[in-house]
């Protein structure tokens, strides 16, 4: 039975019409729509259509399943009755399935993954690049004859310029505009404008996908809104088949996004929107705009019902996440910042809660400060693997500001033999199955060659033989050619001229077996498709679960390549599979996303603050927290600026979307270089309160005086806001107790 929490109640007696649920962290966010649905899926207010729940993570869309699934079993009805979860990119999928026409490309259109996207851009980018060299060299501000010149060319045509690119070309599909009103905007742009350099590749980049009949995921979204603006009856059918509509982590909406769900919902639709404002942390990395789901709170039409009590996390850590958003609201440097939090406080649950907050024997929060950066990565990494030691039963977390840090913590606690997971990361198992794939296939493509079987032979049918062993089978192909290994006379060897380390049973009957694999390995080459012959390989090596997902997913990108090259072999198809490999390691990141991350106690979890949003831990401890790392100023260093461009030319990307908005009406902002670091202050300043609330019971801030280069940084102004908040609070309970 579930139990119902201030906030939680309201929510629950929802029936209709539009609802905004601001939840804090912690608040049971899930639970409550899951119970939700539940209840009006066994209501039957659905009928004769269904509830959809949009989500951004694939680890959510299970979880709802989860979830409303127990909830129905409650109910005696059906685990999936009544209700669909999808991601965005899913929905939109679903509905340009209404009306794949629509798009004037074949049914079998395809959607680029993010590897293949980015490879195609680097390819244009690069003819781009090789035309205007003119043009995109002047703003380097380095003089020629300077060392680091050479550097900063470098940096700028290979990383910056081309990530500017991919940002710019996602940001001008996420304003819904279509090719034609890109082009007619080009002639309103000066030649070293960097939108026109952007508006130049999108064209260039679309017509390319047009060509080939490919999608990106930026233009599933776009489109999908577009049919559903101009196809009054694909609207109507789809508002029949979801009658409710339940949007999860709206903080990360971006307007394309809401505009879909609204046309769906309709003007008087069942639209109930949950996220959190102050978790707002995806606009560097996307297109979201924390500011939509605000206005929908703040609309008259909408009923708004906040979740703020919370149970995760202690009371201490819980008033620790609280004054940082009283001191960002009052007391911040940069006033401008001080409405990045809401004034939406968390509330720890009401006694006799069957699911109190945790408690700890004294005050369990503290910061640390480190002479320099090399001190800070030494001395976590060492109390971290102490805590995890003294305290198995915890589980354990260490939150960096980026992967560089990652890889240097890593480094440290390999070295202190902590056990630790960095989370998201290719798991030992998965990267075999992909190396294992990718022999078999480079093998099967050219079965003449010898080190191609021994390949096989080594890392794949017969991975654990001793040195000797392998040094045995290796005098056997040296002794015989390969024919008269693989398609002996009478079926085997003959023993008498065979090494005497293989005369033992048990080693020769393993080298049998896989010569035998082999040959039917080959025969399945020539007979049956490469796609298919991947599902094969998969089978007879009885991969599982992961393996076996892995497996699937490059049997389909071989398939989508003989599509695209229908004279291609399996030569050729091996030649490819180095860039297949890429895709696959994005599709295992995929697919981990979808299972869901489970802290194991007593094992660290190494990740960045970031990626650590919607999971929590006993213990955390939380670093970097530099100005450099979160800046408290405009006149503060900004990891998003270009050093080696002009001062007026620095940050690229906040440059073009304010000339965007300016072009379509929007205002723009005149001084789009503030306006850009304010932004980054604020969502810094979101990242730092998540952070916090992973804590559950124990909290450890950390920051660095010096960096790498000597460079003196020093914390970041909220870092030591709170640090005096803490030495206060820690006085107070040392006198309690005293």
């Amino acid at each position: 039975m579930i139990h119902l929490r201030p906030g939680q109640i309201e929510v629950a007696q929802y029936r209709g019409g539009f609802m905004a649920v601001p939840a804090v962290p912690g608040a049971g966010k899930t639970t409550v729509l899951a119970h939700l649905a539940a209840e009006l899926i066994s209501e039957g207010r659905p009928q004769p259509g269904k509830i959809l729940i949009v989500t951004v993570m694939n680890s959510a869309v299970s979880n709802f399943r989860s979830r409303i699934g127990d909830f129905l079993v409650e109910r005696g009805l059906p685990r999936t009755k009544g209700y669909e979860v999808k991601t965005l990119h899913s929905l939109a999928m679903t509905i340009l399935k209404e009306k794949p026409e629509f798009l004037m490309i074949n049914q079998g259109f395809q959607v680029l993954d993010e590897m293949r996207q980015w490879e195609l851009l680097e390819e244009l980018a690069d003819r781009w690049l090789g035309r205007n060299r003119s043009l995109w060299i002047k703003p380097i501000k380095v003089k020629k004859e300077d060392r680091w010149y050479q550097g900063a060319v470098d940096k700028w045509e290979q990383k910056d310029l081309k990530g500017f690119f991919r940002e710019a070309i996602g940001y001008i599909k996420a304003q819904g505009l279509s090719p034609q009103e890109v082009q007619d905007m080009l002639v309103e742009l000066e030649a070293d404008s960097y939108l026109r350099w952007a508006m130049e590749m999108y064209l260039v980049y679309n017509q390319e996908l047009h060509r080939n009949g490919w999608l990106d995921f930026d233009d599933l979204i776009a489109q999908a809104l577009r049919l559903l603006r101009e196809d009054d009856g694909v609207r109507e059918r789809l508002g029949k088949r979801w009658t409710y509509i339940f949007e999860d982590e709206a903080q990360d909406s971006n307007p394309l996004q809401e505009e879909i769900l609204h046309l769906l919902a309709g003007e008087k639709g069942n639209l109930v929107r949950v996220g959190d404002s102050n978790q707002a942390i995806m606009g560097t990395f996307t297109s979201a705009e924390p500011e939509i789901f605000r206005r929908f709170c703040s609309r008259g039409d909408v009923q708004k019902e906040s979740i703020l009590c919370s149970s995760r996390s202690t009371v201490q850590v819980i008033e620790l996440a609280n004054y940082l958003v009283d001191w960002t609201r009052g007391q911040h440097p940069q006033p401008q910042c001080r409405e990045a939090l809401e004034n939406q406080l968390i509330n720890p649950v009401g006694e006799g809660d069957p699911f109190p907050n945790p408690t700890t024997d004294g005050y369990t929060v503290a910061w640390r400060k480190y002479p320099d950066y090399d001190s800070e990565v030494q001395e976590v990494a060492k109390w971290a693997a102490q805590h995890a030691l003294k305290s198995p039963e915890n589980t354990v977390a260490v939150l960096v500001p980026n992967r560089f840090v990652q890889a240097d913590m890593a480094e440290k606690l390999v070295a202190l033999g902590a056990e630790f997971e960095e989370v998201g990361k290719i798991s030992d198992g998965q990267a075999k199955t992909i190396v294992d794939v990718k022999v078999v296939i480079d093998y099967l493509a050219e079965p003449q060659k010898v080190d191609g079987v021994l390949k096989t032979l080594r890392f794949v049918l017969l991975p654990d033989l001793s040195e000797e062993a392998w040094a045995a089978l290796g005098a056997v192909f040296s002794q015989y050619n390969l024919e008269e290994v693989l398609y002996p006379q009478g079926g085997d060897l003959a023993w008498l001229k065979l090494p005497e380390e293989l005369f033992e049973p048990e080693l020769w009957n393993q080298f049998n077996r896989a010569l035998g694999r082999l040959r039917n390995w080959l025969d399945a080459s020539v007979t049956i498709p490469p796609d298919d012959l991947v599902l094969f390989l998969a089978e007879d090596l009885e991969l599982e679960e992961e393996q076996l997902a892995i497996a699937h997913n490059l049997s389909l990108q071989i398939k989508q390549a003989v599509h695209l090259n229908p004279s291609w072999k399996l030569l050729d198809i091996a030649r490819d599979l180095p860039r297949m490999e890429a895709s696959l390691r994005r599709f295992v990141q995929v697919l981990f996303d979808y299972k869901g991350f489970h802290p194991k106690p007593g094992v660290i979890s190494l990740i960045t603050s970031h990626k650590s949003k919607g999971l929590e831990w006993d213990t955390v401890f939380l670093m970097s927290l530099t100005g450099a790392e979160y800046p408290s100023t405009v006149k503060d260093k900004f990891r998003s600026e270009c050093w080696y461009l002009a001062e007026d030319k620095c940050n690229p990307m906040a440059i073009a979307k304010a000339e965007l908005k300016r072009l379509l009406g929007k205002g723009g902002e005149e001084r789009p270089l503030e306006a850009a670091k304010l932004d980054e202050i604020s969502e810094r300043l979101r990242l730092f309160y998540v952070a916090i609330t992973r804590a559950k019971k124990n909290l450890l801030l950390s920051y660095y005086d010096r960096d790498k280069f000597k460079r003196q940084v020093g914390p970041s102004k909220a870092l030591i806001a709170l640090g005096e908040y803490i030495k206060k609070e820690q006085e107070a309970y040392a006198s309690q107790r005293s």
